[in-house]
Protein backbone atom coordinates (compact mmCIF):
# COMPACT_ATOMS: atom_id res chain seq x y z
CA UNK A 1 0.00 0.00 0.00
CA UNK A 2 1.53 3.34 -1.09
CA UNK A 3 1.41 6.61 0.81
CA UNK A 4 -1.55 8.02 -1.16
CA UNK A 5 -3.67 4.93 -0.55
CA UNK A 6 -2.81 4.98 3.15
CA UNK A 7 -3.75 8.64 3.39
CA UNK A 8 -7.07 8.02 1.63
CA UNK A 9 -7.85 5.07 3.87
CA UNK A 10 -7.06 7.15 6.97
CA UNK A 11 -9.46 9.84 5.74
CA UNK A 12 -12.20 7.29 5.06
CA UNK A 13 -11.90 5.64 8.46
CA UNK A 14 -11.72 9.02 10.22
CA UNK A 15 -14.88 10.15 8.41
CA UNK A 16 -16.66 6.94 9.39
CA UNK A 17 -15.63 7.37 13.04
CA UNK A 18 -16.85 10.98 13.09
CA UNK A 19 -20.13 10.00 11.41
CA UNK A 20 -20.72 7.21 13.91
CA UNK A 21 -20.05 9.60 16.78
CA UNK A 22 -22.50 12.14 15.37
CA UNK A 23 -25.15 9.43 14.86
CA UNK A 24 -24.84 8.24 18.44
CA UNK A 25 -27.72 8.94 20.81
CA UNK A 26 -25.62 11.08 23.12
CA UNK A 27 -24.29 13.24 20.29
CA UNK A 28 -27.76 13.71 18.84
CA UNK A 29 -29.14 14.75 22.19
CA UNK A 30 -26.32 17.27 22.56
CA UNK A 31 -26.93 18.67 19.05
CA UNK A 32 -30.66 18.97 19.72
CA UNK A 33 -30.01 20.94 22.91
CA UNK A 34 -27.50 23.23 21.16
CA UNK A 35 -29.86 23.80 18.24
CA UNK A 36 -32.81 24.46 20.56
CA UNK A 37 -30.78 27.04 22.47
CA UNK A 38 -29.77 28.81 19.26
CA UNK A 39 -33.35 28.75 17.93
CA UNK A 40 -34.66 30.22 21.18
CA UNK A 41 -32.18 33.07 20.95
CA UNK A 42 -33.15 33.63 17.31
CA UNK A 43 -36.87 33.48 18.17
CA UNK A 44 -36.54 36.16 20.84
CA UNK A 45 -35.61 38.67 18.13
CA UNK A 46 -39.31 38.69 17.13
CA UNK A 47 -41.02 39.25 13.81
CA UNK A 48 -41.11 36.47 11.28
CA UNK A 49 -38.44 34.67 13.30
CA UNK A 50 -40.97 33.99 16.02
CA UNK A 51 -43.32 32.32 13.53
CA UNK A 52 -40.58 30.28 11.83
CA UNK A 53 -38.92 29.08 15.02
CA UNK A 54 -41.48 26.38 16.07
CA UNK A 55 -41.48 24.47 12.73
CA UNK A 56 -37.68 24.71 12.53
CA UNK A 57 -37.45 23.36 16.05
CA UNK A 58 -39.71 20.42 15.16
CA UNK A 59 -37.71 19.62 12.03
CA UNK A 60 -34.40 19.68 13.91
CA UNK A 61 -35.82 17.59 16.73
CA UNK A 62 -37.20 15.01 14.29
CA UNK A 63 -33.98 14.77 12.25
CA UNK A 64 -31.72 14.48 15.29
CA UNK A 65 -34.07 12.42 17.43
CA UNK A 66 -32.09 9.63 19.12
CA UNK A 67 -33.37 6.09 18.85
CA UNK A 68 -33.38 4.01 15.72
CA UNK A 69 -31.06 6.42 13.99
CA UNK A 70 -28.55 6.03 16.80
CA UNK A 71 -25.10 4.74 15.95
CA UNK A 72 -24.94 0.99 15.52
CA UNK A 73 -21.39 0.93 14.19
CA UNK A 74 -18.41 -0.37 16.02
CA UNK A 75 -16.51 2.82 16.75
CA UNK A 76 -13.83 1.03 18.76
CA UNK A 77 -13.08 -1.26 15.81
CA UNK A 78 -12.71 1.72 13.48
CA UNK A 79 -10.45 3.48 15.96
CA UNK A 80 -8.25 0.38 16.03
CA UNK A 81 -8.19 0.28 12.21
CA UNK A 82 -7.37 3.99 12.12
CA UNK A 83 -4.45 3.58 14.48
CA UNK A 84 -3.14 0.56 12.57
CA UNK A 85 -3.43 2.32 9.21
CA UNK A 86 -1.70 5.41 10.55
CA UNK A 87 1.14 3.30 11.97
CA UNK A 88 1.46 1.44 8.65
CA UNK A 89 1.73 4.76 6.80
CA UNK A 90 4.40 6.07 9.17
CA UNK A 91 6.36 2.82 8.84
CA UNK A 92 6.21 3.07 5.05
CA UNK A 93 7.42 6.67 5.18
CA UNK A 94 10.32 5.75 7.45
CA UNK A 95 11.26 2.82 5.23
CA UNK A 96 11.83 5.22 2.35
CA UNK A 97 13.45 7.97 4.43
CA UNK A 98 14.06 7.53 8.19
CA UNK A 99 14.08 11.31 8.74
CA UNK A 100 11.31 12.22 6.31
CA UNK A 101 9.24 14.06 8.92
CA UNK A 102 12.11 15.91 10.57
CA UNK A 103 12.35 18.68 7.96
CA UNK A 104 8.67 19.64 8.08
CA UNK A 105 8.64 19.45 11.86
CA UNK A 106 11.77 21.60 11.99
CA UNK A 107 10.12 24.19 9.78
CA UNK A 108 6.99 24.13 11.95
CA UNK A 109 9.02 24.58 15.12
CA UNK A 110 11.04 27.38 13.54
CA UNK A 111 7.88 29.15 12.41
CA UNK A 112 6.32 28.78 15.86
CA UNK A 113 9.39 30.12 17.67
CA UNK A 114 9.90 32.94 15.16
CA UNK A 115 6.34 34.17 15.60
CA UNK A 116 6.06 33.73 19.36
CA UNK A 117 7.13 36.60 21.60
CA UNK A 118 8.20 34.85 24.78
CA UNK A 119 8.90 38.22 26.35
CA UNK A 120 5.19 39.01 26.14
CA UNK A 121 4.36 35.61 27.62
CA UNK A 122 6.82 36.17 30.47
CA UNK A 123 5.38 39.63 31.13
CA UNK A 124 1.85 38.19 31.07
CA UNK A 125 2.76 35.53 33.64
CA UNK A 126 4.59 38.04 35.84
CA UNK A 127 1.69 40.50 35.75
CA UNK A 128 -0.86 37.74 36.44
CA UNK A 129 0.40 37.01 39.94
CA UNK A 130 -2.01 39.31 41.78
CA UNK A 131 -4.92 38.27 39.59
CA UNK A 132 -4.17 34.58 40.15
CA UNK A 133 -3.91 35.08 43.91
CA UNK A 134 -7.20 36.97 44.02
CA UNK A 135 -8.81 34.20 41.99
CA UNK A 136 -7.58 31.60 44.46
CA UNK A 137 -8.82 33.74 47.35
CA UNK A 138 -12.23 34.03 45.72
CA UNK A 139 -12.32 30.28 45.13
CA UNK A 140 -11.41 29.53 48.76
CA UNK A 141 -13.85 32.12 50.09
CA UNK A 142 -16.77 30.63 48.18
CA UNK A 143 -15.75 27.00 48.56
CA UNK A 144 -15.52 27.12 52.35
CA UNK A 145 -19.01 28.53 52.57
CA UNK A 146 -20.05 24.93 51.95
CA UNK A 147 -17.87 22.67 54.17
CA UNK A 148 -19.97 19.66 53.18
CA UNK A 149 -18.86 20.11 49.59
CA UNK A 150 -15.23 20.06 50.71
CA UNK A 151 -15.94 16.80 52.47
CA UNK A 152 -17.54 15.46 49.30
CA UNK A 153 -14.48 16.43 47.27
CA UNK A 154 -12.17 14.68 49.72
CA UNK A 155 -14.46 11.66 49.71
CA UNK A 156 -14.29 11.63 45.91
CA UNK A 157 -10.52 11.63 46.01
CA UNK A 158 -10.57 8.79 48.53
CA UNK A 159 -12.96 6.77 46.37
CA UNK A 160 -10.76 7.40 43.32
CA UNK A 161 -7.68 6.25 45.26
CA UNK A 162 -9.44 3.06 46.38
CA UNK A 163 -10.61 2.41 42.83
CA UNK A 164 -7.07 2.91 41.57
CA UNK A 165 -5.71 0.45 44.13
CA UNK A 166 -8.27 -2.20 43.24
CA UNK A 167 -7.75 -1.59 39.52
CA UNK A 168 -4.01 -2.05 39.90
CA UNK A 169 -4.65 -5.28 41.77
CA UNK A 170 -6.92 -6.50 38.96
CA UNK A 171 -4.28 -5.63 36.37
CA UNK A 172 -1.72 -7.74 38.25
CA UNK A 173 -4.07 -10.64 39.01
CA UNK A 174 -3.76 -12.34 35.56
CA UNK A 175 0.03 -12.12 35.83
CA UNK A 176 -0.12 -13.79 39.22
CA UNK A 177 -2.42 -16.57 38.00
CA UNK A 178 -1.32 -17.24 34.42
CA UNK A 179 2.31 -16.20 34.00
CA UNK A 180 5.00 -18.58 35.22
CA UNK A 181 8.07 -17.22 37.07
CA UNK A 182 10.45 -17.94 34.19
CA UNK A 183 8.16 -16.30 31.63
CA UNK A 184 7.64 -13.24 33.85
CA UNK A 185 11.38 -12.92 34.40
CA UNK A 186 12.01 -13.31 30.66
CA UNK A 187 9.46 -10.60 29.84
CA UNK A 188 10.79 -8.10 32.36
CA UNK A 189 14.47 -8.83 31.80
CA UNK A 190 14.00 -8.48 28.05
CA UNK A 191 13.13 -4.85 28.74
CA UNK A 192 16.36 -4.44 30.67
CA UNK A 193 18.35 -6.20 27.96
CA UNK A 194 16.78 -4.00 25.31
CA UNK A 195 18.03 -0.77 26.87
CA UNK A 196 20.68 1.04 24.85
CA UNK A 197 23.55 0.90 27.33
CA UNK A 198 25.74 3.28 25.32
CA UNK A 199 23.03 5.93 25.22
CA UNK A 200 22.46 5.50 28.96
CA UNK A 201 26.20 6.06 29.47
CA UNK A 202 26.08 9.11 27.19
CA UNK A 203 23.21 10.48 29.26
CA UNK A 204 25.24 9.97 32.45
CA UNK A 205 28.19 11.73 30.81
CA UNK A 206 25.99 14.65 29.79
CA UNK A 207 24.58 14.99 33.31
CA UNK A 208 28.08 14.84 34.79
CA UNK A 209 29.32 17.46 32.33
CA UNK A 210 26.32 19.67 33.13
CA UNK A 211 27.11 19.40 36.84
CA UNK A 212 30.81 20.14 36.24
CA UNK A 213 30.06 23.19 34.10
CA UNK A 214 27.61 24.55 36.65
CA UNK A 215 30.18 24.14 39.42
CA UNK A 216 33.00 25.60 37.31
CA UNK A 217 30.87 28.57 36.25
CA UNK A 218 29.88 29.24 39.85
CA UNK A 219 33.56 29.19 40.86
CA UNK A 220 34.58 31.49 37.99
CA UNK A 221 31.92 34.00 39.08
CA UNK A 222 33.06 33.82 42.70
CA UNK A 223 33.08 36.91 44.88
CA UNK A 224 35.27 37.28 47.92
CA UNK A 225 36.46 33.70 47.63
CA UNK A 226 32.90 32.34 47.71
CA UNK A 227 31.28 30.62 44.70
CA UNK A 228 28.29 32.40 43.22
CA UNK A 229 26.00 29.50 44.13
CA UNK A 230 26.89 29.90 47.80
CA UNK A 231 26.38 33.67 47.62
CA UNK A 232 22.92 33.42 46.04
CA UNK A 233 21.86 30.60 48.36
CA UNK A 234 23.04 32.59 51.39
CA UNK A 235 21.05 35.63 50.26
CA UNK A 236 17.99 33.46 49.74
CA UNK A 237 18.26 31.85 53.18
CA UNK A 238 18.97 35.17 54.90
CA UNK A 239 15.77 36.51 53.39
CA UNK A 240 13.70 33.44 54.19
CA UNK A 241 14.86 32.36 57.64
CA UNK A 242 13.77 35.51 59.57
CA UNK A 243 10.22 34.87 58.36
CA UNK A 244 10.16 31.33 59.79
CA UNK A 245 8.63 31.09 63.26
CA UNK A 246 11.28 29.23 65.32
CA UNK A 247 8.79 28.19 68.00
CA UNK A 248 6.39 26.83 65.40
CA UNK A 249 9.26 25.06 63.64
CA UNK A 250 10.28 23.41 66.89
CA UNK A 251 6.71 22.29 67.56
CA UNK A 252 6.49 20.85 64.04
CA UNK A 253 9.71 18.88 64.52
CA UNK A 254 8.41 17.55 67.83
CA UNK A 255 5.13 16.61 66.18
CA UNK A 256 6.93 14.75 63.40
CA UNK A 257 9.10 12.93 65.93
CA UNK A 258 6.03 11.94 67.95
CA UNK A 259 4.26 10.82 64.79
CA UNK A 260 7.27 8.67 63.92
CA UNK A 261 6.99 7.10 67.36
CA UNK A 262 3.26 6.59 66.78
CA UNK A 263 3.99 4.81 63.50
CA UNK A 264 6.52 2.55 65.20
CA UNK A 265 4.09 1.81 68.02
CA UNK A 266 1.25 1.10 65.60
CA UNK A 267 3.46 -1.31 63.66
CA UNK A 268 4.51 -3.01 66.89
CA UNK A 269 0.89 -3.33 68.03
CA UNK A 270 -0.13 -4.82 64.69
CA UNK A 271 2.79 -7.26 64.71
CA UNK A 272 1.96 -8.32 68.26
CA UNK A 273 -1.42 -9.45 66.95
CA UNK A 274 0.21 -11.18 63.97
CA UNK A 275 3.16 -13.08 65.50
CA UNK A 276 3.58 -15.29 62.42
CA UNK A 277 4.58 -12.28 60.35
CA UNK A 278 7.00 -11.12 63.04
CA UNK A 279 8.58 -14.56 63.37
CA UNK A 280 8.95 -14.84 59.60
CA UNK A 281 10.72 -11.47 59.51
CA UNK A 282 13.12 -12.63 62.22
CA UNK A 283 13.76 -16.03 60.65
CA UNK A 284 14.53 -14.47 57.25
CA UNK A 285 16.98 -11.92 58.67
CA UNK A 286 20.05 -13.96 57.76
CA UNK A 287 18.81 -14.69 54.25
CA UNK A 288 18.09 -11.00 53.74
CA UNK A 289 21.45 -9.75 55.00
CA UNK A 290 23.65 -12.43 53.40
CA UNK A 291 23.35 -11.03 49.83
CA UNK A 292 24.30 -7.58 51.14
CA UNK A 293 27.33 -9.04 52.93
CA UNK A 294 28.26 -10.98 49.80
CA UNK A 295 28.08 -7.81 47.72
CA UNK A 296 30.21 -5.89 50.21
CA UNK A 297 32.73 -8.74 50.27
CA UNK A 298 32.94 -8.71 46.47
CA UNK A 299 33.59 -4.97 46.50
CA UNK A 300 36.42 -5.41 49.01
CA UNK A 301 37.98 -8.22 46.94
CA UNK A 302 37.93 -5.86 43.99
CA UNK A 303 40.68 -3.83 45.68
CA UNK A 304 42.79 -6.99 45.87
CA UNK A 305 42.35 -7.68 42.15
CA UNK A 306 43.62 -4.34 40.86
CA UNK A 307 47.30 -3.50 40.55
CA UNK A 308 48.53 -2.89 44.10
CA UNK A 309 50.96 -0.17 43.06
CA UNK A 310 48.24 1.76 41.28
CA UNK A 311 45.91 1.18 44.23
CA UNK A 312 48.50 2.59 46.62
CA UNK A 313 48.94 5.66 44.40
CA UNK A 314 45.18 6.17 44.20
CA UNK A 315 44.78 5.84 47.98
CA UNK A 316 47.66 8.26 48.50
CA UNK A 317 46.11 10.83 46.18
CA UNK A 318 42.72 10.38 47.79
CA UNK A 319 44.03 10.83 51.33
CA UNK A 320 46.23 13.77 50.34
CA UNK A 321 43.10 15.72 49.36
CA UNK A 322 41.69 15.40 52.87
CA UNK A 323 41.85 18.67 54.76
CA UNK A 324 43.40 17.47 58.03
CA UNK A 325 43.13 20.95 59.50
CA UNK A 326 39.36 20.98 59.05
CA UNK A 327 39.15 17.48 60.56
CA UNK A 328 41.07 18.62 63.64
CA UNK A 329 38.96 21.78 63.86
CA UNK A 330 35.82 19.65 63.77
CA UNK A 331 37.10 17.59 66.70
CA UNK A 332 38.26 20.70 68.56
CA UNK A 333 34.90 22.42 68.05
CA UNK A 334 33.00 19.38 69.31
CA UNK A 335 35.19 19.19 72.42
CA UNK A 336 34.87 22.93 73.02
CA UNK A 337 31.08 22.72 72.82
CA UNK A 338 31.01 19.85 75.33
CA UNK A 339 33.33 21.80 77.65
CA UNK A 340 31.24 24.97 77.40
CA UNK A 341 28.06 23.05 78.14
CA UNK A 342 29.74 21.45 81.16
CA UNK A 343 30.92 24.83 82.40
CA UNK A 344 27.42 26.30 82.18
CA UNK A 345 25.55 23.19 83.33
CA UNK A 346 28.03 20.89 85.15
CA UNK A 347 25.40 18.28 85.99
CA UNK A 348 23.60 18.00 82.62
CA UNK A 349 25.69 15.11 81.21
CA UNK A 350 26.09 13.29 84.52
CA UNK A 351 22.35 13.58 85.18
CA UNK A 352 21.57 12.18 81.77
CA UNK A 353 23.95 9.25 82.20
CA UNK A 354 22.74 8.64 85.75
CA UNK A 355 19.11 8.50 84.66
CA UNK A 356 20.01 5.95 81.98
CA UNK A 357 22.21 3.83 84.27
CA UNK A 358 19.70 3.89 87.12
CA UNK A 359 17.04 2.55 84.78
CA UNK A 360 19.15 -0.40 83.65
CA UNK A 361 18.27 -3.78 85.12
CA UNK A 362 21.58 -4.67 86.76
CA UNK A 363 20.50 -8.25 87.38
CA UNK A 364 19.94 -8.79 83.68
CA UNK A 365 23.25 -7.10 82.87
CA UNK A 366 25.02 -9.40 85.32
CA UNK A 367 23.37 -12.50 83.86
CA UNK A 368 24.27 -11.45 80.33
CA UNK A 369 27.89 -10.67 81.23
CA UNK A 370 28.31 -14.06 82.93
CA UNK A 371 27.77 -15.89 79.63
CA UNK A 372 28.65 -13.29 76.98
CA UNK A 373 32.17 -12.49 78.19
CA UNK A 374 33.30 -16.15 78.66
CA UNK A 375 31.85 -17.16 75.29
CA UNK A 376 33.40 -14.21 73.47
CA UNK A 377 36.71 -14.89 75.18
CA UNK A 378 36.63 -18.52 74.10
CA UNK A 379 35.62 -17.69 70.52
CA UNK A 380 38.29 -15.00 70.17
CA UNK A 381 41.06 -17.07 71.74
CA UNK A 382 42.75 -17.89 68.37
CA UNK A 383 42.72 -14.21 67.51
CA UNK A 384 43.75 -12.87 70.92
CA UNK A 385 46.71 -15.26 71.06
CA UNK A 386 48.09 -13.54 67.96
CA UNK A 387 47.03 -9.99 68.82
CA UNK A 388 47.69 -9.96 72.57
CA UNK A 389 51.53 -9.59 72.40
CA UNK A 390 51.38 -6.48 70.23
CA UNK A 391 48.43 -5.11 72.17
CA UNK A 392 50.10 -5.59 75.54
CA UNK A 393 53.37 -4.07 74.32
CA UNK A 394 51.53 -1.07 72.95
CA UNK A 395 49.54 -0.64 76.13
CA UNK A 396 52.73 -0.91 78.20
CA UNK A 397 54.39 1.76 76.06
CA UNK A 398 51.41 4.04 76.63
CA UNK A 399 51.37 3.48 80.38
CA UNK A 400 55.15 3.58 80.94
CA UNK A 401 57.15 4.94 77.95
CA UNK A 402 60.69 3.59 77.60
CA UNK A 403 62.13 7.11 77.28
CA UNK A 404 60.43 8.21 80.51
CA UNK A 405 57.35 10.11 81.43
CA UNK A 406 56.77 13.43 79.70
CA UNK A 407 54.89 14.97 82.63
CA UNK A 408 54.85 14.49 86.37
CA UNK A 409 51.11 13.99 86.21
CA UNK A 410 51.62 11.02 83.89
CA UNK A 411 54.15 9.45 86.25
CA UNK A 412 51.94 10.04 89.27
CA UNK A 413 48.98 8.43 87.51
CA UNK A 414 51.07 5.37 86.62
CA UNK A 415 52.20 4.98 90.22
CA UNK A 416 48.59 5.16 91.34
CA UNK A 417 47.76 2.37 88.89
CA UNK A 418 50.59 0.27 90.31
CA UNK A 419 49.26 0.75 93.82
CA UNK A 420 45.74 -0.19 92.76
CA UNK A 421 47.03 -3.34 91.06
CA UNK A 422 49.12 -4.27 94.08
CA UNK A 423 52.42 -4.01 92.18
CA UNK A 424 55.52 -2.83 94.07
CA UNK A 425 59.14 -2.30 93.28
CA UNK A 426 58.75 -0.14 90.19
CA UNK A 427 57.88 -1.13 86.65
CA UNK A 428 58.02 -4.88 86.12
Amino acid sequence: MNTTESRDQISQISARVIAEVIKSAGAKTLLVEVADNLINSWEEMGGIRARLAPPIRRIVSKCLRPGRNGSRGNISADVGRLLTTWARKVNADHAGDPVCHAETRGEAIHTFLANTDFGEIREMVENSEECALKTVEAFNENLWKYPAKVGSILGTLLAAANTGIRSTREVLRPVEKNVSPDLLADLLLSLLKGLNAKEVANLVNSLCELTRRFHTGSSLLARGGKPLFQIYLTELLEEALPTIDPVLLGKAKIALAEDSGAIASALADALSRNPDLLLEMVSSYGAVKTPLITGASRKVRLFEEVDQGQLADAVSRGLSDLDTYEISELINAAIRIVNRVHEERPDVISSLLSSVVNSINTAEIKTASEWIIPEITEVLRPVTSEVAPSLIRGLSEILAPEDGFETDEHEEAFKTLQVRLGVTGGVQ
